[in-house]
Formats: structure tokens, sequence, C-alpha cells
């Protein structure tokens, strides 16, 4: 081989080096930008994800100033959103997802957050937000139709870092209101979306539940009615009756009315928002992101069994390139822990909290393999949960208002001798004020406090998830509860499902 061969060879040899270097950067594309009401994880530039993170506190400020919430109340948990490039992004969480989606909400035990596309997921986040906020900060119950009006209503706000302008119509949601058949109004307020039948009246539920809810926040005398009308149905006035009552129209009236509202000048409000200045923290994610932050939140959320086993070998291929890496130990352990092999999972948890002792994700998934165990062997399930409440103290102490671990802590007393005391109903309530989105602890605490004899306060807890729009499963099992606390019974003896919670939907 003569020297320029060699030479030229070396010279390949370099480029590809160079090549495969860049093909793994040295640091990876993910920012965080912490706010007081947001954990944001962007893989854009700084710029935008500050420009994004202010316009999302003007929007929680706003709802705060147009619906009564202190300015200065704390959230007892910042929401998680994951800002993603293009909707295939979104398929790295929920594998499933459709094309059309351009982000969604997801609350359940083991996290509660969003995920959106930049840009045209912008506005579903908006929507996704509207829910999460009114469930934060409100314990009463609304009718299903005005849950997703409200949402619907505030999601077309066009946003400055001093103002805000509501009102906007939905150009999806006017187009089926001029072109498709309208949901009868009783069926709109008696039912839940879920109870809707699939047909074209399911289609228009969204569009004339905007409507509506557009009509009433369009001047402040309708606004009163609302009221009224809330104020109404939460005495078990019918649903259909109150709205009469409330504003002086049947409904064949108030259908006319909202025609003329669609087809009339829409005026927008404009609202001067006063922000005090703003710190947003920016912090750069470990290279290992790049790989692992999204299949970590794809863990958390139900997948088939077809998904489990590609995200099981997926978080095994992965995890293997970052060795010792927090984020890597931490999804490899989780995706073993509850799909593949749970003493590998284990060991990942056990490395991880040698290296950070009070990494509360890592002591929560250990007390959650001890609540396996005692599901294999129920004979042992007393020690078991004695273990699995060491794991529980120490992530208490790490982070009191962390809403698992509070979970955690009261299944973990569920059944046992003396339960519910006044501890378990404390830390039940704890845990309802930190996510009072979870269905899980509603019922959970809903259970406890209806066994302590306290009546009000497991209506109060239940009554929201029995009337939630996408309640599905949970919502049937709040009203068995509620039912239950009423003294309600069927002809054939158990609960009756079907009336108390479509009479204030």
């Amino acid at each position: 081989m003569t020297f320029f061969n060699r030479l030229g060879l070396a010279l390949f040899a370099a480029l590809l080096l160079a090549v495969s270097a860049g093909a793994t950067p040295a640091r990876a594309d993910w920012l965080k930008a912490e706010t007081p009401n947001f954990i944001i994880y962007s893989d854009g530039g700084e710029r935008p994800l500050r420009e994004y993170a202010m316009k999302l506190e003007v929007f929680d400020r706003f709802l705060r100033m147009r619906f009564g919430v202190p300015l200065d109340r704390p959230v007892a948990r910042k929401l998680p959103i994951y800002l993603v490039r293009r909707q295939g992004d979104l398929a790295k969480v929920a594998p499933a997802i459709g094309g059309s989606v351009a982000g969604f909400y997801h609350t359940g035990e083991e996290d509660i957050f969003a995920v959106a596309t930049r840009g045209d997921g912008e506005v579903t986040l908006l929507h996704e937000y509207a829910h999460h906020f009114f469930y934060q900060h409100f314990s009463t119950f609304y009718p299903g139709w005005l849950v997703e009006g409200l949402a619907e209503y505030v999601m077309t706000a066009r946003i400055w870092p001093d103002r805000i302008q509501m009102g906007a119509h939905s150009e999806a949601r006017a187009s089926w209101l001029t072109n498709m058949q309208w949901l009868p109004l009783e069926v709109l307020l008696t039912n839940r979306y879920a109870q809707v039948e699939r047909d074209i009246h399911r289609a228009t539920y969204y569009p004339v539940a905007w409507l509506l809810t557009h009509w009433f926040m369009s001047s402040p005398e309708r606004v009163v009615k609302l009221e009224a009308y809330l104020g109404l149905i939460r005495q078990g006035v019918d649903p259909s009756t109150a709205m009469q009552q409330a504003t002086g129209l049947t409904l064949d009236q108030l259908r006319n009315t909202l025609r003329d509202h669609l087809y009339g000048r829409i005026e927008l409000n404009t609202y001067n928002i006063d922000m005090p200045d703003l710190e947003i923290e920016i912090t750069r994610l470990p290279p290992s992101a790049n790989d692992l932050l999204l299949l970590g939140q794809r863990l958390k959320l139900p997948m088939s069994e077809e998904d489990r086993e590609v995200a099981l070998a997926e978080a095994r291929r992965l995890a293997g390139r970052y060795p010792d890496d927090p984020l890597a130990l931490l999804v490899l352990g989780h995706a073993e822990l509850h799909i593949g092999d749970r003493a590998a999972g284990e060991a990942a948890f056990t490395r991880l909290l040698e290296m950070d002792p009070d990494n509360v994700e890592a002591l929560q998934f250990m007390a959650m393999a001890r609540f396996a165990d005692a599901d294999d062997n129920p004979e042992n399930r007393p020690e078991l949960m004695n273990r699995a409440r060491g794991y529980l103290a120490t992530a208490f102490g790490a982070d009191p208002g962390n809403y698992l671990t509070l979970l955690l802590i009261g299944r973990s007393r569920s059944g046992a001798p003396g339960y519910p005391n006044a501890n378990d109903l404390a830390i039940w309530e704890r845990a309802y004020i930190a996510a009072p989105q979870l269905s899980d602890i509603r019922l959970g605490a809903g259970h406890a406090f209806l066994a302590a004899g306290d009546r009000a306060t497991a209506l109060a807890l239940l009554e929201p998830l029995a009337n939630a729009p996408h309640g599905g499963g949970a919502a049937e099992e709040a009203q068995k509860l509620i039912d239950r606390a009423n003294g309600v019974v069927r002809e054939d003896g158990g609960e009756d499902e079907a009336e108390a919670g479509a009479a204030t939907d």
C-alpha cells in the first residue's frame, strides 16, 4: 500500500469518526424551563421556550383573574409539559395516537402531564390546561357540557406578554354547527359526552357546548344567569328546567338565540394582564434525554401487549448506551419492573438509590415492587406493606407533597387494623390537594371518608368525578359510592347507577 493510499484511508477514517460523532451529540437537545406553575421540556431553542413559558403563565394568570382564583395561590404541583417538533414525536410517547392529534393530556398514577407539538398543538394544550386548572382550583362539580364548553371557550385565546384576547370562535366548531344537525339541547344538558349515542349528535356535542358557553360568557348579564343555572342544578333541579328558569327562555327559544349568536357579530374581549417579573429557570438535560426522555413518559401510559414488548426492548437497548446515568437507570428499572424482569428492575433502582438515596421515583417504584410481592404472597402482606412504607417514608421526607407517594401510603394502609384513622384521612386529604385530577385519589379518599362516617366530605370528593365528561369506569364507580352514601337501591338490590349522574350532568 502506498503512502498516498494509507493517507487516503486515514482521512476516510477520520471523516467517518467526525460523522459518527456528529450523529450522537455530546449534549442533549432537550431543555427544561421551570416557572411558578409549569415545568416545560422542549427540544427546541432557549428563546422560543422562554416565550412559550411566558405565554402559559399569562394564560394561567388570566384564568385566575377571570374565575376568582387568588393570584398568589401556589400550585401543589407544577404541570409537566413536553413540547415536541412534529406529530410523529407524539407517537414516541403514545404509539397508538391518531395522525391528526396535535397533543394530549394524561392523568395517571405515575404522572400527570401534557404533550403537544409546537405550533399546531398550542390550541389543544390550552384546552387541556383549562381542564387541569379547573380541577386543580375548584372542588365543586360542573355539568359535563360546561366542563367542555369552558375549555373550548378559552382555548382560542390570543396571548401577548401584557394582554390576552378572548372570545374568538373556533373555525372547526363553527363549521360543524353550520353544516351538521345539532345535538338537541335537552341531550346536551342531561348527558356527559360518553353517554351520547355514537351518531351524528355526538359529533356536535363539543360545538354546541362551546356555543352555549360562548353565549353565556359574552356579557356580564348572561354570566349572572349561568351562575343562577349552576345554583339550581346543585339544588337538584332538572337541568333542562334549570336552564329555562335561569335564562327565561324555552329550549326552542334558546336554540334560536344561539343560532342568532353564531351568525351574528362576535365581540372579542381584551384583558390587560399585569404580569410580575417572572423567573424562568432554564437548564439543559443530560445527553441521555435524547434517547430516553419520551420513552420514560411512554412507560407511564397504558399500552397494548405488543407495544409493551417494544418499549421494553427499546429501554434495554437505549439505556445500555448510558451506564450509571440516572435517567437511564430510572427508565430501565421502570420497564423491567412493569414489563420485563422484576429483579432486574429492582437492581436498576437499587443502583440509582446508591447514587441518589432520595430519588423519589426510584423509592416509589421500590414500594410498588413490594405491593406486587404482596399480591403474589398475600400471607406476607403486613410485612411487605411495612417494607413498602419504609421506602415511602423516605420519599415523603424528600418531597412531602408528591401525590403518588401520598396515594401509595394511603393504599398501603387500606384494610389494616384501625383503618382509616385520623392520620389516614389526613394523607388522603393531602393527596387530593396535590392531584384532584386523579380519579384513583378521589375514589380512595371517598372510600376512606365514607368508612370514617364523613359522608359530606366523601360526596364533595366523588361528585365531580361522577360527572366528569370522560370519567369512564371511574365515574361509574364514583356514582356507585354516591348511591351507597345516599342509600339509593335499585330494584335488583344494587345501587342505582343511572339517574343521579345524569340528573346533574
